[in-house]
């Protein structure tokens, strides 16, 4: 079968979580690109979005139309080309509404794992359990006679760990998309020690078909990105730890969150992508690491806010939930007091952290550099400036940021990556750092 072949039929699992629905929308837009190729005009394709309920597929299609009329509307250039063949669509909203009907159409929501089974190409975005994953694969692999590929999105498991358990003979390769995946540049490439050279050429003719940055990652629990991240989080709490023997443990948090995204110039503090991601979801990224690894990762902080029932994580429509901090349109405005269960302004702690960590941030935000045509020079400016500084907050910015470098090499040293610029590359294009950890600044 050729590689181009398995995209006629396609089953997405998870369909309709926040990573699948993303997949799906992918692979719609792909097919239906597909479908004017010269080779496959007029061919049948196949897109089954499968979970677990109607209910959870209720919204996807609303969800689809959305994103395809965006996508059409942006690239209507290249669909006057694909649609010249059919001289009745004159207008740009006639071609646009036809392939938004033709590409929804691809779509089979179903509730039954069967419609999986005459798929070639299978995409895995359901819950981050390898037990629960790896049966669900080897049911559809024992069922489906088309020796399907399967593409895992999963954050932390070890790829061969799936194949061996679904008994998959390497037709399996990690796929981890970054969050939201129709947004995000990133996928993080994971291939097993005998992995089938096809399916690695299919994911990667498939990124660069979509626009994606591959990065591969060895088969090691976490991979680059939650390898770091997981790290980055340890990092942040072991200063909290040291400062709460000065200040309480609301103003600690608050200063490192405060440090980590000011001094270190990025899109949020690390206990705001903390919140983003959710706790629960970081701590139990750790214990799956943690089966893995012969390190152990663990986080008594987070652990004392998810007993308190403080989850974080997005609501449906995307909106932040409250977690270690209160959020009004997504700022952070108060912070969770752990002593009395309830959450404190920042206001107050916020002025006493601006003053202690005085350091000229006026001008070099990251939405302001991220912005800039000249974002290298003005961060070597920014951090010329702060190496002189010798303020307790500089010092805690220059300690992390030397702490961030070391993690970034000892991925490369423990066999994660084969380079530190995978590295580099990862946290710039899958968590929007302007700077890659491993760098020459500091």
């Amino acid at each position: 079968m050729k590689n181009l072949d398995r995209y006629k039929n396609i089953s997405v699992l998870g369909a309709a979580g926040k990573m699948g629905s993303g997949i799906l929308l992918l692979n719609v837009l792909h097919s239906a690109k597909m479908m004017h190729h010269p080779d496959y005009v007029g061919q049948v394709f196949v897109i089954n979005a499968i979970d677990r309920s109607f209910e959870q597929l209720d919204g996807l299609n609303l969800y689809l139309k959305n994103q395809v009329l965006k996508w059409a509307e942006k690239n209507i250039v290249w669909l006057r080309k694909a649609y010249n063949n059919r001289p009745h669509l004159i207008d740009n909203k006639d071609i646009i509404d036809t392939f938004v009907f033709e590409a929804l159409s691809l779509v089979k929501p179903s509730i039954n794992i069967e419609s999986a089974f005459q798929s070639s190409l299978v995409f895995e975005a359901i819950i981050e359990d390898e037990t629960i994953k790896s049966d669900v694969l080897k049911q559809i692999n024992d069922n489906n006679p088309n020796q399907p590929f399967f593409l895992s999105n999963t954050s932390s498991i070890p790829i061969e760990v799936l194949n061996t358990k679904a008994g998959l003979n390497g037709n399996i390769i990690g796929c981890h998309f970054y969050n939201p995946p129709a947004v995000q540049k990133l996928i993080e490439v994971i291939e097993t020690e005998n992995g089938n050279s096809e399916l690695t050429q299919l994911v990667y003719g498939f990124g660069k078909q979509m626009g994606k940055v591959m990065v591969p990652s060895s088969d090691v629990a976490g991979f680059i990105g939650n390898g770091f991240f997981m790290r980055d989080i340890l990092y942040a709490e072991s200063q909290v730890t040291s400062l709460n023997n000065d200040m309480d443990l609301e103003q600690a948090i608050g200063t490192m969150d405060w440090v980590s995204r000011e001094l270190l110039v990025r899109p949020m503090g690390i206990f705001q992508l903390v919140d983003y991601v959710g706790l629960d979801v970081c701590a139990f990224i750790m214990k799956v690491m943690n089966s893995h690894l012969k390190e152990e990762l663990s986080s008594p902080l987070l652990n004392r806010f998810l007993e308190k029932g403080i989850k974080g994580g997005q609501n449906p429509d995307g909106s932040q939930k409250d977690g270690i901090f209160k959020y009004e349109k997504g700022v952070p405005i108060a912070i969770y007091n752990l002593d009395n269960d309830e959450y404190t302004s920042l206001t107050e702690y916020t002025a006493k952290i601006v003053d202690d960590l005085a350091v000229m941030t006026e001008g070099y935000s990251w939405k302001q550099l991220s912005r800039s045509k000249r974002t290298k020079q003005h961060l070597t400016d920014f951090f010329s400036h702060l190496s002189l500084e010798k303020g307790k907050g500089a010092t805690m910015a220059k300690n992390y940021m030397m702490a961030m470098k070391e993690i970034g090499k000892k991925l490369q040293s423990d066999g994660v990556t084969e380079s530190t610029e995978h590295v580099n590359t990862v946290m710039m294009n899958g968590f929007f750092h302007l700077y890659g950890p491993v760098n020459d600044f500091i």
